[in-house]
């Protein structure tokens, strides 16, 4: 028998090659890819979605004067503005870090407070506006402070980072099923069996089939961020890098969660026409954790997403919604990662011994508890 980190090296390289030769790879980058672009760029290169929205506080009469000269110059920045009186500048500030107003024109509008997600739209129209207040030829614009979070951007790279991850889980996951029942279909098995254990094989097809999937989730992360900074979109700011690496990071630990599960099921089947089937229970949980991580984008700190984060079936997708919006705290995180990690290392311990009696059964399906009760003789 060949040694273990050889083996499974041996496996790794062979699904690396294999997979990266099949059209299928490249056209599912350049399908993601495209999707992501047309998220970024067609919705205002067609003109969809109207002026941008935001609302002004206004505290005090001179203030009140402020905002109703932006909104009467609306059409000149495309927005859309409502005005909000304030009775005083803590409360104005107060419906800024709340997100019930985009920028508040403080008493006597001498400075302004801008969410730190407020669109620079609706800043440069209150800016213009107090401007042309004060009169004279070209006074300095105010002083802004920002307040309160961006959480309206957090959410919006939070959505797309679970949809990439929903899809790659996903897509790699068959592609664990399909590589095992195309090897028994083929007979290969029998011949990588001679040479090498079960446990090895299954070790070296997952870990190459992973490293393919960082690859391509790292390329499209690049790709896009690249696009959104050239379209003006997106600010490559310290939000999209860190939301790159919860991607990478929870797509290391779901796929170390369900690749073993895939492999089993492939494992049961001969024939490619029957992993629906038996993946079926896998999907299912794949596709109800990535619904649910709606909830958490919406709400994070509610008791349903509080739990989910911490559930290893549903973690992999609602944690980092969690810590990309920027609500989960540093002992949630870790506690997450290490249960998901505990669950991951006893499944990968039971899938080995499941795989093994499985893989050689050839023929027709077998079923979870004889494949069981065979790995126990």
């Amino acid at each position: 028998m060949i040694r273990t980190p050889t083996a499974i090296g041996l496996v790794a390289r062979r699904e690396i090659v294999e997979r990266v030769r099949e059209r299928s790879l490249w056209i599912s980058t350049g399908v993601t890819i495209a999707v992501l672009a047309g998220i970024l760029v067609l919705p205002n290169a067609l003109g969809f979605g109207g002026p941008t929205k935001g609302a002004v506080a206004a505290v005090g009469p001179q203030a009140q004067r402020v905002a109703a000269l932006a909104r009467a110059q609306e059409k000149g920045f495309d927005v859309a503005l409502t005005a909000r009186p304030a009775p005083d500048d803590a409360t104005a500030r107060r419906m800024v870090r709340d997100g019930d107003a985009d920028v508040a024109v403080l008493s006597g509008a001498r400075s302004l407070a801008a969410a730190r997600g407020a669109d620079d739209k609706v800043v440069g129209a209150v800016q213009a506006a107090s401007q042309a207040a004060r009169g004279g030829s070209l006074p300095p614009p105010l002083p802004v402070e920002r307040a309160g979070g961006d959480d309206s951007d957090r959410q919006g790279i939070a959505f797309v980072a679970v949809v990439i991850l929903y899809g790659q889980l996903l897509g790699y996951g068959f592609w664990v099923a399909s590589g095992v029942v195309e090897e028994k279909s083929t007979r290969v098995i029998e011949l990588l069996l001679s040479a090498i254990t079960p446990r090895q094989l299954l070790a070296g097809k997952v870990i190459g089939i992973g490293v393919l999937g960082i690859s391509q989730l790292l390329v499209i992360g690049l790709v896009g961020a690249v696009i959104g900074a050239a379209t003006g979109q997106l600010d490559v700011t310290g939000d999209v890098v860190s939301a790159v690496g919860v991607v990478l990071a929870w797509f290391v630990l779901g796929f170390a969660l369900y690749s073993c599960a895939f492999a089993v099921a492939g494992a049961l089947v001969p024939r490619q026409e029957e992993i629906q089937s038996v993946t079926a229970p896998l999907t299912v949980l794949i596709v109800a954790s990535f619904f649910l991580s709606f909830g958490a984008l919406g709400d994070p700190n509610s008791g349903l997403a509080r739990v989910l984060s911490f559930v290893p079936p549903s973690a992999p997708m609602v944690m980092p919604v969690r810590m990309i919006v920027g609500n989960a705290a540093a002992w949630q995180v870790l506690a997450a990662i290490a249960v998901t990690l505990a669950a991951a290392v006893a499944l990968i311990a039971l899938a080995a011994r499941v795989y093994g009696a499985a893989v050689l059964r050839t023929g027709s399906r077998v079923s979870l508890r004889t494949v069981w009760r065979a790995s126990a003789e």
